[in-house]
Order: structure tokens, then C-alpha cells, then sequence
């Protein structure tokens, strides 16, 4: 309880530093699209229009998460709705594209989506937040592996099995994997190997998973020649398991 209540204090006063910034940031990107619309050519407007509504939509998704995320323990409660997890990592995906002008530019993040897989019950929200945190962790983890003869690579991949009814979420990098002690406390707020990581981000997901009652598992992807990477899974019920043998209505 009172580690909990540590976590809680923390969480409130970086919540307290996240919520500053977030609305000079919308209402500059807003600015910047008044003052130069109509003065660029079609195909500049088009990349403005789109970057300026990531950044609104990006910085509406931090202040639903900051606004009720004061304290890891009271992670606001999932409303949960039908919707199609693939179309949900098709968006984020988007994010990630690799431009050629990037001047730091991250590691290739890859999709492998299965077509097959039905609707599940969710929070669009919040699963937008577990695919960016797994993502980022990944990219984070492949810029820790130093050199290697093998690209680095992260790899987010749905699969339905329809013998279980879940569709299963994998997300895995080719980084050092985990440590033995940090498999051991993953889950745990504020557990990181990262210079500068809060070490919330697989707290979350654990959090999130939970409120939507998805098994989640972590661990390292073993070749002959040692350790290959990480890997992280959540495992859903699809829309009909989890609303019960009830008969919708027309």
C-alpha cells in the first residue's frame, strides 16, 4: 500500500508537468495551419493538414490519459465497444513511417496482420496506448543492441485462433531482450533499464490488458546462439465470447 501510494505521487506530479505543455502545443499547430493555409501549394497543404491534425489528435489522446491518469492506480476504467484491432494498428502504423529527410530516423517498425481476425471488445483509446508503448519499447530496446550483423527490426503481428476465440496482438524486436530481474518486475510501475524511462510504459499495458480481461505475456526469443529479442502478447476475446450467448437486438 504504501509503495502504491509512492507510484500514485509520482504519477500525479508528472501528470502535473505533461498537462503544461499540451495546449500551447495544439494551439500553435492550430496557428501555424491559419497563417499558412491558402499560401502553399496543394500537395504542402495536404502534408499540413495531415500533420496538424496528428498533432491535435495526438496531444486530445494526452490530455484524456493525463487528465484521468493522475495515478497509475486509477487508470480510468475501459468503455469498451466493438472494433477492429487491425484497422486500430493500421492507423498507429501511420505514425511510423520512416521519412526520407528524418534526420535520427528509428527503427522500420513492421506489420503482419491477419485478415481473419473477427472484432473484439475494446477501448480505442487505451489499446492505442498499449500498441504505442510496445512499439516505442521496441524501437527503444533495438537502439540498445549496438552493432549487430542482423538489421534491426520491430514486427507488430495479429492472428486470429478461431480454436481458442482470441485474437492474439505480438509485438517483437531484435534488441538485447530482457534481464532475468526485469522479467521478474515488468509489470511493476517505474521498473526500466532506460537512462531516461519512467518505467510506466509496460505498467500500463499490464493495467490496460487487465480492464479488458487480455492475457499478457513477456519474453525473449531464444536462437541457438543466445537471446534474439523480446517479445510481448496480449490475447483477446473476440466481440461474441465476450458479450455472451445473448441475442442482439435489431
Amino acid at each position: 500500500a504504501e509503495r502504491a501510494q509512492a507510484w500514485g505521487e509520482v504519477a500525479r506530479r508528472l501528470a502535473h508537468e505533461i498537462k503544461n505543455p499540451l495546449t500551447p502545443i495544439q494551439l500553435s499547430a492550430e496557428r501555424l495551419e491559419r497563417r499558412l493555409i491558402g499560401k502553399l501549394d496543394a500537395a504542402d497543404e495536404v502534408v499540413l493538414a495531415k500533420s496538424v491534425k496528428t498533432i491535435v489528435d495526438q496531444v486530445d489522446a494526452m490530455k484524456r490519459l493525463v487528465n484521468e491518469f493522475r495515478d497509475y492506480a486509477r487508470l480510468p476504467s475501459a468503455e469498451l465497444k466493438p472494433l477492429q484491432l487491425n484497422e486500430l494498428i493500421t492507423d498507429v502504423m501511420a505514425l511510423y513511417a520512416t521519412e526520407p529527410l528524418d534526420t535520427t530516423p528509428r527503427t522500420k517498425v513492421m506489420a503482419e496482420l491477419d485478415p481473419a481476425c473477427p472484432a473484439i471488445l475494446g477501448d480505442e483509446q487505451q489499446l492505442r496506448q498499449v500498441i504505442h508503448n510496445l512499439l516505442q519499447n521496441a524501437q527503444d530496446a533495438c537502439e540498445l543492441r549496438g552493432d549487430a550483423a542482423t538489421p534491426a527490426r520491430v514486427q507488430v503481428r495479429t492472428e486470429w485462433r478461431p480454436a481458442r476465440q482470441r485474437v492474439r496482438l505480438t509485438v517483437t524486436d531484435s534488441g538485447p531482450g530482457f534481464a532475468p530481474h526485469i522479467l521478474q518486475r515488468a509489470f511493476e510501475p517505474y521498473v526500466t533499464t532506460k537512462a531516461k524511462g519512467t518505467g510506466l510504459g509496460l505498467a500500463v499495458v499490464k493495467k490496460i490488458a487487465d480492464e479488458h480481461a487480455a492475457r499478457i505475456e513477456m519474453g525473449n526469443l531464444l536462437e541457438d546462439d543466445g537471446i534474439q529479442g523480446a517479445q510481448v502478447s496480449l490475447s483477446f476475446a473476440v466481440v461474441q465470447e465476450a458479450q455472451g450467448p445473448q441475442t442482439p437486438t435489431s
